[in-house]
């Protein structure tokens, strides 16, 4: 591999590659090289194999839907694909890993990546703004390829119309899984309580899930009380997401889909509410803490409590 590259490895959904891909161009842009992304894990035969929505649906290179991603060199190195790679990774010393030229997210402290100049290859999930290092979300994420449909322009046209609170309920693959918690009913309409006493009781409400069909058996009151956005079956997640960033204020889910909407929209962060914690069997910690902002309120995802 020529030493004028980084490569930075994919995997997971469009709110986990975009954190990936961030990482690797803060390191790209400081060290002066150019970005190529490995898409190999997508290749993954376990993962094709299964027939599960969190990997049928959600695990897709969903981030080359926009433009200037779409437009970024591939690495064809041949990487297993059946995961090794990534379990041998994650199992090398710090040494180890450095002395190859491959780097994790505990090979970056203090602000910057260690050896980052001899590093290679970004190998992890990424999910803070601490690795974007000075570049922008939005001069990557604004244009989408193909543009926009019509559906999308005209829902965009009418949430612009007034103020109004994206309230996003992360279902599918969550409830498959299990090991990451579904904020109950009592946090939305709690953040949404809070948020209308900031932006008026006039603010509209617009619900959007992964699943539009269960939500109003799973949150009846929240749904009557908001406008559901089912968006057709021709719209992709990096146009649903642009869609979510145009709201005002954000209920968010402990969803990077969430965080990426809230992101891209610009908002304050005191606009933002977002639960305490994110894994079901680790409620007592708030993983993940360094991605909110602290004027950013925190709720209870269960009780709805502020903490």
């Amino acid at each position: 591999m020529s030493k004028d590259k980084v490569i930075v490895h994919l995997s997971g959904g469009l709110g986990n590659q975009m954190f990936q891909y961030m990482a690797g161009a803060g390191l790209a842009k400081e060290t002066r090289r150019e970005l190529l992304i490995n898409t190999n894990w997508f290749l993954n035969p376990k993962i094709l194999s299964r027939n599960n929505p969190a990997y049928l649906t959600k695990r897709k290179i969903d981030i080359i839907q926009f433009k200037e991603i779409a437009a970024t060199h591939i690495d064809r190195w041949p990487t297993p694909r059946d995961g090794r790679m990534e379990r041998l990774i994650s199992k090398m010393s710090e040494s180890r890993r450095l002395s190859l030229g491959v780097a994790s997210e505990n090979d970056f402290e203090n602000g910057c990546w260690k050896k980052g100049h001899e590093l290679k290859r970004l190998f992890g999930f990424f999910m803070s703004p601490k690795f974007f290092l000075g570049v922008t979300p939005k001069s990557l994420f604004g244009t989408l390829d193909p543009p926009m449909s019509a559906w999308s322009r005209e829902t965009i046209e009418e949430i612009e119309k007034t103020k109004s609170i994206g309230v996003h309920i992360r279902l599918g693959d969550y409830v498959s899984l299990g090991d990451k918690v579904i904020p109950s009913e009592a946090y939305f309409l709690a953040g949404v309580k809070y948020l209308k006493s900031v932006l008026g009781k006039e603010s509209k409400i617009y619900l959007f899930t992964d699943e539009p069909n269960r939500l109003s058996d799973l949150f009846q009151t929240l749904t009557a009380k908001g406008i559901v956005i089912s968006p057709p079956s021709h719209t992709t997640p990096a146009e649903n997401l642009i869609v979510l960033s145009k709201c005002n204020a954000f209920v968010c889910s402990n969803s990077t889909f969430s965080w990426w909407g809230a992101a891209l929209s610009g908002v304050s962060s005191s606009l933002l509410v977002r639960p305490s914690y994110f894994y079901t069997e680790r409620s007592e910690v708030d993983s993940h803490s360094d991605l909110w902002s602290l004027d950013s309120a925190r709720l209870h995802p269960l009780s709805g409590d502020f903490v």
